[in-house]
């Protein structure tokens, strides 16, 4: 068995998406013995870029002549993106041989598929893992590829005609699958539909004393600490709104740890009279600023898993999570849950933060979910006999 892992994301990414769930489980597979190998867009060759960068100025210039309520050029490069994803997946799987190749994006799938189709002598078992909560087409059109909705219909029907060609369907909580296969109208749920957690993350622990010590942080401020990519679907403009309410007896200082633009983010704080600066950083080490926040902040719009806040529970992190997607199934108890508009999540960080007693039974409980949580081995089980179950298919 050999299997290749396909991504869309880039190194960048890696620090906060889908490289860091994915490189334990390639870890384990490789110390079984099966040959488990990671491809992204760093991978895509010159020639492959300047080919997607051709494509997509010819087709934003036609497209952009047929008047729509659909944003053609960024659907464009998705599209191009994730295709060319899916070309260079089908030909290293032939040429290397590859007898697995599992996609992390239903349209690099769609492209996989596509090019396989050069290659009916080489049988080649693929899926897909689905990470956002419902469909594909619902995903991008909510992060700012609008669609029009014949647009939408089309893009959806090519989204469940993907999944059910595929060997395996995967996604992160039972509430995710059920999502997405409502958002297809698939029913029942097919038998190769799977749900798999993200496995009990790895991390540095430290006490809150050593890991101040190590930041450079003091008892002159309550830390709040967010994680996640700076987009829309992370709703940190919501947060900063939230934590200009709060009552608090020291300054705040809200610390980000996510990449992308924050110009904006920054201009909201000193609008609403922040007297500290937002602190933006990018760590390896994120169970250091886990150990030594006040409090741990989730205020996306949408999460299918979220593991930020898995790795919350299990620093051992006081935590205020939105109650959206598959979150409430990861958290359980071991999070104060908020409705996710700015009010309620106010509301919730002034609660923890005023009670003291309900910060440790958050924590304690939070801690109890971690150490119950499946492990590395476990996951990687279930994946292992998915993939044989495909062979043998």
């Amino acid at each position: 068995m050999k299997i290749l892992m396909v991504t869309r994301e880039t190194r960048a990414d890696q620090r906060y998406g889908l490289g860091r769930s994915l490189a334990p489980l390639l870890e384990e597979l490789r110390h079984r013995g099966i040959a488990a190998d990671y491809l992204c867009q760093a991978d895509l060759g010159q020639r492959a870029l300047l080919w997607q960068r051709r494509c997509h100025s010819i087709g934003s210039f036609l497209l952009g002549k047929w008047p729509a309520r659909t944003n053609f050029s960024a659907l464009l490069q998705v599209l191009l993106e994730r295709f060319n994803m899916g070309r260079l997946a089908a030909k290293l799987s032939v040429s290397q041989q590859y007898t697995h190749v599992h996609c992390h994006d239903p349209l690099i799938a769609a492209g996989l598929r596509f090019f396989l189709h050069f290659h009916r002598n080489r049988p080649i078992a693929w899926g897909v893992t689905e990470h956002g909560f419902g469909c594909y087409a619902q995903a991008i059109h909510e992060d700012g590829v609008h669609m029009s909705r014949p647009i939408m219909r089309i893009m959806r029907r090519w989204e469940a005609c993907t999944l059910l060609a595929a060997s395996w369907v995967i996604a992160p909580t039972r509430r995710c699958l059920n999502q997405i296969a409502g958002d297809l109208q698939i029913t029942p749920l097919p038998e190769n539909w799977h749900s798999i957690v993200h496995a009990r993350p790895s991390l540095n622990l430290y006490s809150r004393q050593e890991a101040r010590q190590r930041l450079g942080w003091n008892d002159t401020a309550i830390y709040i600490l967010s994680v996640g990519r700076i987009a829309p679907v992370k709703q940190f403009p919501m947060l900063i709104e939230a934590c200009s309410q709060l009552i608090l007896e020291k300054d705040l200082q809200l610390v980000i740890l996510g990449e992308g633009d924050h110009r904006l983010l920054q201009q909201q704080a000193r609008q609403l009279r922040f007297q500290r600066e937002i602190l933006f950083a990018v760590t390896g080490d994120i169970g250091l600023y886990l150990c030594a926040a006040d409090l741990y902040v989730s205020a996306s719009a949408s999460e299918s898993f979220g593991l930020a806040n898995l790795e919350a529970l299990t620093a051992g992190a006081a935590a205020v999570c939105t109650a959206v997607g598959g979150v409430p199934e990861v958290t359980g108890d071991g999070a104060l849950l908020s409705a996710p508009d700015t009010g309620a999540l106010a509301e919730a960080m002034q609660r923890m933060l005023n009670d003291a007693q309900l910060r440790q039974r958050i924590v304690q409980k939070g801690r109890a979910r971690a150490e119950a949580w499946p492990d590395i081995a476990k996951i990687t089980d279930h994946y292992e006999t998915i993939y044989r179950q495909a062979a043998a298919g």
